[in-house]
């Protein structure tokens, strides 16, 4: 464990001496990752505030960790991250903490299928030759420097070989959601998507593809809220304003970050504690109790949650924690926020699914991947687990990334849909071992020789951040954010540490406020301003932001925090297409 450096000590030398620093208020932020980064990074902007993060983990960011391990020579991430040109927040933290040139223009995403019969989500003997899916490498360049237009919607249903009038319906749902009335917004709040487009009446190819398509842009659902993933294709679709402030280079409406995150966040972090942050890892916040003169008693102990990423103070160099303070940001795991009792509206918590990331370090490149070299972002979507991958190597996307001498290419792909049966082995992720869910991925992103496959998943590594394959997983049975996959014949199962939140459509609508005044919510299950919007990172720095000034209202500050979302241009224009969509597609139902 690394020793805090003397910035550090200053922290913790000013944290044992708050009570003789009457002038300042103390404020916790329970959690680091990007929500709680956020609403620190907003907060310290404000000298009289004395702010203290606490974090479970052995680094700050949460599930945006990812870096290289210098030890094993290798890339080891949580997920691939696209961020969109309508992200107000994110952009908004990068661009006044100095992280733009941390981010690059997305050229085009590749809607690539490999064409092993996954569609039929079932064996791999099940799949007839001779059938056109059976064709590899079908791929459709979406260009993210203009808006999607008619010419490639065509192109997609035609080489996908989608049902157009199931793809005029989803067009008729969008344009409808466009000019949904607030009454109509606030009922599909709590409505399932499915049922909103129709989903079951599609035909079942265009029906998976819709379906890997939410999952993989919005690690949406079919039983996600409605009004949610609505604005998400809105957001995909239409024009929208993007963020006053973009990184350099041809303006695109996708950006990817061109190194390992951590690197990003590291940045962050470094910027927060030179503003006089307090960052204690390894720790967790057990309770709170509020005392009569409205100072919050705060529970903490020591974690042995563990992170291979190792960049923070561990809670046993701070012997003085303040453990009362003024007011708190709580940007927690809502299973956490249930136990502690600040969510008496949800009767249990939420539904999550998995998520992750594999990586895959290559000293040459598979012909099947050729056609991607130099692309960003790359979505398949014949894949039952829902893969987004991203070939990174030297010289290319990473151009500021030193590769190792060993190998020249890495292959990162993200996994969304792990519940789902693969196409070579039939079994769900949790099923797998290590080795099988490696093959299996790389299957179903097409390579079918064995003997590369096996070649190319020997080097692979799956999600070392928040996923462990461990016989000893009563260990993490006490922890809340823990999830456990079934047990193996071998005894061992999959343990996971963070699940992706889906926002179901039975679930409470979350507001940033608790029934303390000085205690407010931030994280991914946060109604966030704006009309249109998105279940990413840029909801989650959103709610930081919103956590950020409630409490300076709180506090009776004057300081603002800058909550601008996007909108939607030419509104007026979709409420004489939306007539003419409906026409279209009760046309295609007679024909």
């Amino acid at each position: 464990m690394s020793k805090p450096n003397s910035q550090q000590n200053n922290s913790k030398n000013n944290n044992s001496n708050l009570t003789a620093q009457s002038d300042k208020k103390n404020i916790l932020i329970a959690g680091g990752g990007i929500s709680g980064l956020t609403a620190a990074f907003e907060l310290s902007e404000d000298p009289s505030l004395d702010i203290t993060i606490v974090e479970s983990g052995a680094s700050c960011g949460g599930k945006m960790i990812g870096y290289f391990n210098t030890d094993k020579q290798r890339f080891e991430e949580h997920s691939i991250r696209a961020l969109s040109s309508t992200y107000f927040s994110l952009f908004n933290i990068f661009d006044r903490a100095g992280l733009l040139h941390m981010l690059t223009p997305v050229d085009d995403y590749q809607f690539y299928q490999s064409g092993d019969g996954s569609f039929n989500y079932g064996n791999k003997d099940d799949v007839n030759k001779d059938d056109a899916r059976a064709e590899k490498g079908k791929r459709v360049a979406i260009d993210r420097r203009a808006a999607i237009d008619l010419q490639t919607i065509e192109s997609m249903i035609d080489t996908f070989d989608l049902n157009k009038k199931d793809m005029l319906q989803l067009v008729q749902r969008i344009v409808h959601h466009v000019n949904a009335s607030d009454e109509e917004r606030a009922e599909m709040a709590f409505k399932k998507v499915g049922d909103l487009i129709g989903i079951e009446d599609f035909d079942t190819r265009t029906k998976q593809f819709i379906t890997n398509w939410f999952g993989i842009l919005t690690g949406a659902r079919m039983h996600s809220k409605a009004v949610d993933i609505m604005d998400s294709f809105v957001l995909m679709f239409l024009p929208m304003t993007e963020a006053p402030i973009l990184p350099a280079g041809a303006t695109s409406k996708s950006y990817c970050f061109n190194r390992p995150t951590s690197e990003v966040l590291e940045t962050l972090v470094a910027i927060l504690k030179s503003r006089g942050v307090t960052i204690i890892t390894q720790a967790r916040v057990l309770n709170m109790h509020r005392q009569d003169n409205g100072k919050l008693s705060v529970d903490i102990s020591r974690t042995n949650i563990s992170c291979t990423n190792d960049n923070e103070s561990n809670a046993d160099e701070y012997d003085n924690l303040q453990q009362h303070f003024d007011a708190a940001v709580m940007a927690l795991p809502h299973e956490v926020l249930w136990k502690i009792g600040l969510l008496p509206q949800v009767k249990k918590p939420f539904n999550d699914e998995w998520s992750f990331g594999t990586q895959y370090p290559l000293t040459q490149m598979p012909d099947a991947f050729k056609p991607f070299l130099g692309k960003s972002y790359n979505l398949c979507f014949d894949a039952p687990w829902n893969i987004v991958f991203q070939i990174q190597h030297r010289g290319g996307f990473w151009q500021d990334v030193e590769f190792p001498d060993s190998f020249d290419y890495n292959l990162s792909a993200t996994c969304s849909s792990p519940f789902n049966k693969g196409a070579l082995f039939g079994k769900r992720f949790m099923e797998c071992t290590p080795s099988e869910a490696k093959e299996e991925i790389l299957y179903q992103l097409g390579i079918t020789d064995n003997k590369q496959r096996q070649a190319i998943a020997k080097g692979g590594i799956i999600d070392p951040i928040n996923l462990r394959y461990v016989d000893d997983w009563q260990a993490y049975a006490d922890i809340e954010t823990a999830e456990m996959g079934i047990v193996q014949d071998n005894g061992k199962r999959w343990v996971n540490l963070a699940q992706i939140y889906v926002r179901n459509a039975d679930d409470a609508l979350i507001d940033t406020q608790t029934h303390w005044d000085n205690v407010v919510v931030a994280g991914e299950i946060v109604s966030v301003a704006g009309r249109w919007k998105i279940p990413t990172m840029e909801q989650a720095a959103t709610s930081g932001k919103q956590a950020a000034q409630a409490l300076f209202t709180y506090l009776g500050s004057e300081k603002q925090v800058s909550l601008e979302t996007a909108t939607l241009l030419h509104e007026g224009r979709y409420k004489y297409l939306d007539p003419l969509v409906m026409t279209l597609n009760k046309a295609a139902n007679i024909l």
